[in-house]
Parts: C-alpha cells; structure tokens; sequence
C-alpha cells in the first residue's frame, strides 16, 4: 500500500471514531406528555429516578425503579385542596436535582430542591 491510501484510511478511522463519539456525548431529553385528565404524571430525572406528581395537590415521590426501598416522599404537603385533576405540573431545570412546580390554577410557583439527604421546597414569589 502506498502512502496516500493509508492516510486515506487513517483519516476515515479517525473522522469515524470522532462521528460516534459525538453521537453518545449529546444530551438526550425525555419530555412526557401529560393530559389534563389524569391524577398522577411521572416525570424521568437523568439519574435513574422518577418524580412521581399527585397533579391534584402537589404532592411529589421520587421513585427509585432499580431500588425501591430508597424510594421517598418529597413532598407530602398537599399545597391544595379541591382535588382538582392536572392542577400542578413539573417542569426541569438545568440541574437534575431542581424542578420547578407549577399551580396552573392560580399560577404559584415553587422550586423543589431535592437530593439523596435533603428536600427543600420554596415558594416562589412572583409580583404581578
């Protein structure tokens, strides 16, 4: 083989190699729709963990599928009482471990700061 084709080849290794390894390091986003008319929505963390929404009060689990027995409240205030369906909803930040909560009936909203030891979840003011 001459010179020229085994650069050639190289080159096509390397452009190869560098293609896949792009494709893997993207970030891929898991965005679940839910309808208005359902009681619960299970939101995926990019940890493994699920946050499970009662959409009626606000209340939130994390779910732990591959461990169960780490599954936990994190929110077991219920931040209203008509029970009414597809009231709160979830929406992801830029870390996985805050999550803004959302009261599409009178429009409150509250971060949920949550990790392996502490959950925190604080009003947030909004002036209007």
């Amino acid at each position: 083989m001459n010179m020229n084709k085994l650069l050639t080849i190289f080159f096509a290794i390397v452009v190869t190699i560098f293609s896949v390894s792009t494709l893997h390091a993207e970030n891929v986003e898991v965005v679940i729709p839910t309808s208005k008319d359902t009681n619960y929505a299970l939101y995926p963390v990019s940890t493994g963990v699920f946050l499970r929404l009662d959409t009626r009060d606000g209340t939130i689990m994390g779910v732990v599928p591959t461990n169960p027995e780490k599954s936990r409240i994190l929110n077991s205030f219920p931040l209203a009482s008509d029970n009414k369906t597809g009231r709160f909803e979830l929406y992801p930040t830029d870390s996985s471990w805050e999550w803004i909560l959302f009261d599409t009936t009178i429009g409150d909203i509250w971060l949920l700061r949550w990790s392996a030891k502490d959950d925190i979840l604080t009003k947030i003011d909004i002036k209007k």
